[in-house]
């Protein structure tokens, strides 16, 4: 990634690994500069397989923030809520984002049951 996006790359700090539905669950992230709450987002992504040059199991959720907090010098907790049915989001393995202006993280895998 250019240089001139480092400081509002976010970067995970810790999250949990196995994630429930409707369940309350809390990312840590660090980013150099917070630009602002509105412009932050966690999604699941469902890694998708390919056969054929056929891409199928492509799924993006957008989790529902519940607050921000700062715990620390340019790091920061975002409070979440799992999916709300498996229709959303089948069980199985997800990537985690958090998606600050539009500039992702690295993705952290998290399991969703």
């Amino acid at each position: 990634m250019s240089v001139e996006y480092e400081l509002v790359r976010p970067r995970i700090v810790s999250v949990k690994e196995v994630l429930g539905y409707r369940q309350f669950f809390s990312v840590a992230f660090a980013v150099p500069e917070l630009l602002s709450v509105s412009v932050l987002s966690v999604r699941l992504v469902a890694p998708s397989f390919t056969t054929h040059s056929f891409a199928m199991n492509q799924r993006m959720i957008v989790m529902k923030l519940i607050g921000v907090t700062r715990v620390a010098p340019e790091t920061y907790e975002i409070s979440l809520v799992g999916p709300s049915t498996g229709e959303i989001a089948p069980p199985g393995y997800y990537l985690l984002f958090v998606v600050h202006a539009d500039i992702p993280s690295s993705a952290a895998w998290v399991k969703l049951q």
